[in-house]
């Protein structure tokens, strides 16, 4: 069903976004359920999680950021108008949702609002390493009095945050907007565009607890 001669290839020269809306372009729509990597689920046929968070890195992210660059206009001193929109990341998350077969917004926005997706979209996302972003993904990992635990050299342990946490997608999205337009992403957009099938091994994240 999804052989190779029936694929329909991704249109990354536009936007899986319908302009400046979170509302999925058609023709992405259309291409995605041709893609067996997208629309099967993880484990059926030798899909995996990571060929899904592959595809969404390396095919729709790139397309995006250039659709943004080209709307935005930066004024003498740096600043920058028109760039990255609340709606584009919340437009991403869906087409995350979607792919990993989770719950849509539409169907219930309770469940999905919930579901952590934000930290997916951010790892595998043009930001995934800035600063700003290390107390939404960490916490301190705190002792039975409630006091920050310090390693031997006195840094403070970190672990993972729970991104399920009610308040924690709209947190995320408060920083997002607040810091996606402060810095380029020249490197990211004139970077190559992966072609079908030729799928990059996308940025792996250690899980172990950090220190700083």
């Amino acid at each position: 069903m999804y052989g190779s001669f029936q694929r329909i290839p991704y249109p990354t020269h536009k936007s899986p976004m319908d302009g400046d809306t979170a509302h999925r372009d058609l023709d992405w729509v259309y291409a995605s359920q041709t893609d067996r990597i997208y629309v099967l689920r993880v484990g059926d046929f030798g899909v995996t999680r990571q060929q899904k968070l592959d595809l969404l890195q390396n095919f729709f992210w790139p397309a995006l950021a250039r659709w943004v660059v080209s709307r935005q206009l930066i004024l003498p001193g740096g600043t920058i108008l028109g760039g990255w929109w609340r709606a584009d990341m919340q437009g991403m998350m869906d087409w995350y949702r979607e792919c990993l077969h989770m719950t849509a917004r539409w169907e219930d926005a309770i469940i999905a609002h919930t579901d952590g997706i934000w930290r997916t979209a951010l790892e595998t996302s043009p930001w995934r390493d800035w600063p700003e972003f290390f107390l939404l993904l960490n916490e301190p990992v705190v002792d039975a009095n409630g006091q920050a635990v310090r390693d031997a050299q006195g840094r403070i342990v970190y672990k993972d945050r729970d991104p399920t946490t009610d308040g924690m997608e709209d947190a995320f999205l408060d920083v997002w907007e607040a810091v996606a337009n402060s810095r380029p992403l020249a490197d990211f957009v004139d970077r190559r565009t992966a072609k079908d099938g030729d799928l990059l091994a996308s940025r792996t994240r250690a899980t172990t607890d950090l220190c700083v």
